[in-house]
């Protein structure tokens, strides 16, 4: 026995939400997108760079052909100013979209300290060579140098292997004689090496001392300390060339703002086993060299692993437990507004501050965090709720604690709760109608829709109205929907016929398949011995008033049925009257709204009822007209046509689907979209899943999007 029913089953995805505390703006849909400073965020699409504010307007069109840069980057803002490539050159570009640079050099770098400058390369006499020019293009250092770059104030400049010094206005400083210079600027020092001479000098050119480079290495100066290395340990000079802390460490940093440096000593003398504190300016160690794991100091702070309970915590600049080592990791700093991402006990990353207040989680797991050492930061939102939309793709509802919804039949549609995954009902305006109690359903169909519950351990199906109410109890294995009044059951694998009141009917005879009522008819199949099945179409009256053998035979659409008695395709009418035979057809399919698609020669055209070709033989693939359109196929891509062959959307789409008023659903580069009949797109294509459009209402699942956030925390 067969017996042909539909239960829908959606894939089921999970919803991730970003914590209200730290969003700024949701729904973003580009290929990728970051913050890019300067309160813009930087976007990809069609490989072109723009850029939006925060509000998602749009300040640089991506239509301006600038390009992403290495590894498909986004180029940054530096106050304002922005280096971008296009066809093989660099310029810079004001946040305005303005050029400000041409596009002509080889490389770009923008200064922003102590004021606006650019460092560019260009090809001269078959060599790059570099020059330093302002905003306004004026050229402050003539491109005649094999390298520039800037320390603060000074500008350090090469020529034929060799350093020198310019200042902002490019007049010389330092000639350009020496090895090796690098600039302390806020000291007016430079560590530097001529021939065999070696340490540090003033900007005069005058050596404050010499050191043997044989014997010392010189790393950085700051704030008073000069960070060297002899017989590999560590220790510090200050710009006399005296040693003010001995070289003891196996490991150091340079000092610190606070007067603080890390240092560190070999366990066992292994370097894959360092013990790490901190000592200030006279040598004394205010944090103990005890730490394994011991962070560089941030806005007053360090993150530590406690020896002893190995959990993590911050220690302030004098040593002091400034949050106790009470989480189970961290590894980050106090950002710039204070806060800190650590793991608690939850094993979720949570986001305090310096006091240890907790401000949550930023997702629904606690496994994802972002740095906020800028002004904003942007994260992907992976998974996204359904949402019903109206057919400009606004967004009327949220639904949270859905698992799925599904299209909408008289104005009711089904969903699943993520709770329990049973199915209920909601109306066209986001409200229930049932509560999720059913393990299955088919849509309504004239007020009625099939549902089915389990029953001491067994599926049984029964029938609600539009209210939710049930009409006919949960008592039969299988059944179909209802039409024409009446609606096919089968209970202990006996099929009856049962009309809206639930009486039942037995069938005339045993069938060995039963299918529902369509145009006034059911039809009723009996596997024969041969090729040959005998069917039987019975009438509302429960009558068989039609029977023919034939190989195949489908069920009355709009008061034709198609049969095949002998290898050719037949018209017949509810008479049983077969008026059309369909010569050389391969295929059909049935339209609600009197068009049949028909395949000849392995083209789709469409016929009238009485077998008209109406519409030529032209589509690789064609479906049936719901309102005023249908969907046709041409080189492989999908478009819309209407009833008289009319090509309203040209084929261009992966597919498309029309709704019941103008406005269609496409598929392009993976996500649908909505479109309306003359071809304006209304939303780009950024849901993963959204059904026709019924009566102007959608339900849609956005595709992943971003979403600009930032630190709860005030600076």
């Amino acid at each position: 026995m067969k017996f042909l029913f539909v239960l829908l089953f959606l894939p089921i995805t999970l919803i991730a939400q970003i914590n209200p505390k730290f969003k700024v703006t949701s729904k973003i849909f580009y290929e990728k997108i970051e913050y890019s400073g300067s309160g813009l965020f930087g976007f990809i699409q069609d490989g072109n760079v723009g850029y939006i504010d925060k509000n998602k307007n749009v300040i640089i069109p991506s239509t301006l052909g600038l390009k992403p840069g290495a590894y498909n980057s986004i180029p940054k803002f530096n106050e304002d100013y922005a280096v971008f490539k296009k066809d093989s050159k660099y310029g810079v570009v004001y946040r305005t979209g303005k050029e400000i640079i041409p596009f002509e050099y080889k490389s770009l770098n923008v200064y922003t300290d102590p004021a606006l400058f650019v460092v560019a390369s260009k090809e001269v006499n078959n060599k790059d060579l570099y020059g330093v020019m302002n905003m306004q293009k004026k050229i402050i250092i003539p491109f005649e140098y094999d390298y520039i770059t800037f320390y603060g104030s000074y500008i350090v400049v090469k020529k034929n292997y060799r350093y020198g010094i310019k200042s902002i206005t490019g007049k010389d400083v330092l000639p350009v004689e020496y090895d090796q210079l690098i600039v302390y600027p806020e000291d007016k020092v430079a560590k530097a090496q001529k021939g065999d001479d070696y340490g540090f000098i003033d900007l005069n050119g005058k050596w404050l001392f010499k050191k043997s480079k044989a014997v010392y290495d010189l790393y950085s100066f700051s704030h008073g300390m000069i960070l060297c290395k002899v017989n590999n340990k560590y220790g510090y000079l200050n710009l006399s060339g005296e040693e003010v802390i001995s070289t003891q460490y196996d490991k150091a940093n340079s000092f610190n703002e606070y007067g603080l440096a890390k240092v560190g000593t070999f366990i066992g003398n292994s370097s894959y086993n360092t013990q790490f504190g901190y000592i200030n300016k006279q040598g004394k160690v205010i944090i103990p060299i005890q730490y394994k794991t011991l962070a560089d100091f941030r806005n007053g702070a360090a993150f530590v692993q406690d020896p002893v309970t190995n959990r993590y915590g911050y220690l302030d600049t004098k040593g002091n437990w400034l949050l106790k080592p009470i989480y189970i990791y961290t590894n980050y700093s106090f950002d710039d507004y204070g806060g800190a991402w650590v793991k608690m006990p939850d094993n979720k990353y949570h986001y305090v501050d310096k006091r240890g207040k907790d401000y949550g989680i930023l997702v629904k797991d606690g496994s994802s965090f972002i740095d906020f050492y800028t002004d904003y930061a942007v994260i992907k939102e992976t998974e996204t709720p359904f949402s019903m939309l109206d057919a400009k793709g606004n967004e009327l509802k949220v639904f949270d604690d859905y698992k799925n919804i599904f299209s909408f039949a008289d104005g009711i549609a089904g969903y699943q709760s993520k709770e329990n995954n049973l199915y209920g009902f909601i109306n066209i305006k986001g409200k229930k109608i049932t509560e999720a109690e059913f393990t299955g359903f088919n849509a309504f169909n004239n007020g009625i829709a099939r549902v089915s519950k389990n029953i001491n351990g067994k599926s049984k199906s029964g029938y609600i109205d539009t209210t939710g109410k049930e009409i006919i109890p949960f008592k039969y294995d299988n059944a179909s929907i209802f039409d024409d009044g009446w609606a096919i059951v089968t209970k202990d694998s006996i099929f009856y016929f049962i009309d809206k009141n639930g009486k039942e009917k037995p069938t005339v005879r045993k069938y060995d398949k039963l299918t529902s009522f369509r145009s006034g008819f059911a039809l009723g199949t009996v596997e024969d011995t041969g090729k040959y099945k005998t069917y039987y179409y019975i009438d509302k009256n429960l009558k068989e008033s039609i029977t023919i053998k034939a190989l195949q035979a489908y069920g009355f659409q709009e008061n034709i049925a198609v049969i095949n008695r002998s290898g050719v395709y037949e018209l017949m009418d509810t008479n049983g009257k077969v008026y059309k035979e369909m010569t050389g057809i391969e295929s059909i399919k049935f339209s609600k709204e009197g068009l049949m698609a028909v395949k000849k020669d392995k083209k789709w055209g469409y016929m009238d009822a009485v077998g008209n070709l109406l519409i030529p033989y032209t589509y690789e693939d064609c479906d049936h007209f719901e309102g005023e359109y249908a969907r046709v196929k041409l080189n492989d891509k999908w478009g819309i046509i209407d009833k008289k062959g009319k090509m309203v959307i040209e084929p261009q789409y992966e597919n498309i689907e029309p709704g019941n008023r103008g406005n269609f659903i496409y598929y392009k580069d993976k996500y649908f979209g909505i479109i309306d009949k003359n071809g304006n797109l209304v939303t780009q294509p950024i849901y993963n899943t959204i059904t026709p459009l019924y009566n102007g209402i959608a339900i849609g699942k956005l595709k992943s999007s971003y979403v600009i956030i930032q630190s709860p925390l005030k600076k």
